[in-house]
C-alpha cells in the first residue's frame, strides 16, 4: 500500500487523481465519495467533479474501509483531514486556502474547473474552481484547525 492505488469494492482508485473524498454517514448511506482531479460534463454544459463511490454495507465497514484508506502511505502522505473526518483533501490540488474569520470558515480553492449557474442568468453556465467548504462552528474549533492547517501545509 506505499503506492496511490486504492482497492475499493469493485475498482482501483487511484489518489493522486483524487482531489477530495467526503465520507457520507447517515441511517441507510455508508459512503465514501472520491471527487476527481478532474471534470466530467453532465446534464447540459453542467461539469462537475467526476467521482467514484466506494459503498459499506453498515457503519462498522464504512469505518474499517476508513482505516484501511488511512493505512495507504499516498494517502496519509498527502491527505488533509477535515473537522470531524467528513471528508478529507489532497494538498497537490489545493491552488488556495481562505479563512472567513466571522464564518469560522476555511475554504479550499482545488485546481480543476466546475460550473455553476450564474445568478443573474440562470440558463448560463459558467466555470470557477472547485472549493471544499469547512464550516468549523466555534471560534475555538475554528481556531484550532487553522493551526492544524498551519501545521500541515507549511
Amino acid at each position: 500500500m506505499h503506492n496511490g492505488f486504492l482497492k475499493t469494492n469493485d475498482r482501483l482508485v487511484n489518489l493522486k487523481n483524487v482531489s477530495n473524498i467526503n465520507i457520507l454517514r447517515s441511517e441507510n448511506k455508508h459512503r465514501i465519495i472520491f471527487n476527481m482531479n478532474y471534470n466530467i460534463e453532465i446534464y447540459q454544459h453542467k461539469q462537475i467533479s467526476d467521482y467514484v463511490y466506494w459503498d459499506s454495507i453498515d457503519a462498522n465497514d464504512l469505518e474499517q474501509n476508513i482505516g484501511y484508506l488511512k493505512l495507504n502511505k499516498y494517502f496519509s502522505d498527502n491527505f488533509i483531514k477535515q473537522i470531524n473526518e467528513k471528508g478529507f483533501i489532497n494538498k497537490n490540488e489545493i491552488s488556495s486556502v481562505k479563512f472567513s474569520d466571522k464564518k469560522n470558515r476555511v475554504i479550499f480553492n482545488l485546481s480543476h474547473p466546475v460550473s455553476f449557474k450564474d445568478h443573474k442568468d440562470q440558463d448560463i453556465y459558467k466555470l470557477t474552481s472547485e472549493f471544499v467548504y469547512v464550516n468549523c462552528g466555534t471560534d475555538s474549533k475554528y481556531t484550532e484547525y487553522g493551526r492544524y492547517l498551519q501545521a500541515v501545509l507549511n
